[in-house]
């Protein structure tokens, strides 16, 4: 999982809105749960691209009603992260308020062979692209069998 969220991460980070190099100033933040090693290492990742960076312990509403909506209300720009379900899930609905959506989700499973899929499929997302339907959602807010499952999204 570990090397998973790095290149989920380097990923996301090196995508450009414009298709051009590192990405500053197209993503509005990066989230991720302090809780979780993986996630550390991905808000790590952003920080290092010079991306604004918001760690959380689960509960978003403090981050969202902090200062999140009023900057994304400001200036719609995307953000990233890596979180448990149920922190995606209340960001998915809070997201509606300025008018944003996840258009990338991808459901972690700590399976060693498929952090080369996950990778390859961050690597071609490209965010200018139309969009007709939102990220599909298989799942809900929690995780299969009271596991812990990480999930690597954007919401645009």
């Amino acid at each position: 999982m570990k090397i998973g969220a790095t290149t989920a991460a380097g990923a996301l980070v090196h995508m450009s809105a414009f298709g051009k190099g590192p990405l500053r100033s197209g993503y509005e933040r990066a989230v991720f749960d302090e809780r979780f090693e993986p996630c550390r290492v991905f808000g790590a990742e952003f920080a290092r691209a010079g991306v604004p960076t918001s760690a959380i312990r689960g509960d978003v509403a403090e981050l969202w009603y902090g200062d999140l909506r009023a900057a994304l209300s400001k200036r719609r720009a995307p953000i990233a992260g890596l979180t448990n379900r149920t922190a995606l899930f209340c960001l998915e609905e809070l997201a509606r308020d300025v008018g944003m959506r996840v258009v990338l989700r991808v459901d972690h499973m700590i399976e060693p062979d498929a952090r080369h899929a996950v990778a390859q499929l961050l690597s071609r997302f490209d965010s200018r692209e139309p969009r007709d339907v939102s990220a599909q959602k298989r799942t809900g807010p929690f995780s299969p069998e009271n596991r812990t499952a990480l999930v690597s999204w954007v919401i645009a």
